[in-house]
This record gives structure tokens, sequence and C-alpha cells, in this order.
């Protein structure tokens, strides 16, 4: 693993934290009552869409190394209809929307795909 390229170590790493930041913003969610439900699921769709898209930038991927760039784009069109819908705080939504939008950069790099479609094991 050490002919790995740097971008994917710092999208994995920028994974696993937006999955983090997604995580305490849906704890945040939570106000005790049934009606913030709706926003805690909202939270934990983005929170498992950051650990998916990280977990898309090693050599255990289940997914093609073109796919990461779309899966990556759907992670921050869940950030965004999270902003849209006020499902967490402004500030920590538009920090995972700059993560978001950094992962989509990382996913679509060419010698991040090849590495990926080289090495995977399927």
């Amino acid at each position: 693993m050490t002919d790995m390229p740097k971008k994917m170590v710092f999208g994995l790493g920028l994974g696993l934290f937006g999955g983090i930041l997604a995580l305490a913003g849906m704890a945040s969610a939570w106000d005790g009552t049934t009606d913030s439900m709706a926003f805690v699921g909202l939270n934990m769709l983005v929170a498992c869409m950051f650990f998916a898209v990280g977990g898309c930038f090693t050599k255990y991927t289940p997914v093609k190394g073109s796919s990461i760039a779309v899966l990556a784009a759907v992670c921050e069109a869940a950030v965004i209809l999270s902003i849209l819908y006020d499902a967490s705080y402004i500030g920590l939504n538009l920090i995972l929307a700059v993560i978001g939008a950094a992962l989509i950069l990382i996913g679509a790099c060419p010698n991040v795909a090849a590495w990926v479609d080289s090495k995977r094991i399927a």
C-alpha cells in the first residue's frame, strides 16, 4: 500500500472526518421529541454517505474507480438536502459541503480512479 496516491489518503481522512462531523450534527438535531426524527435521519444519511465515500479511497472499495466521484456527488446532494431542510447547524453543513466538494474533486482525479481499478480487491 506504499504506492497509494497521497490524494487517496487525504480523501479517506476527509471522508472519515466528514462522517464524524455529520454524527455530531445528528446528535445535535435530536431534541427529545419524535418530531426531530426526520432531521436525525437526514443527518444519519449524510454521515453514512461520508463514511461510504471515505471507504472508497482504499483497496477494499466495493465500487470501480470511475464510480467514486458519483458516490461523492450523491453525498454532496445529501448535504445540500440537509441544508435545505435546515436539519442541522448551517455552519456545520457548510463545512460538510466544502468537504464533499473536495471529495468530488479527489474522486474525479484520473490517477485515483486508475489506482483503485488496478489495486482493488474484488
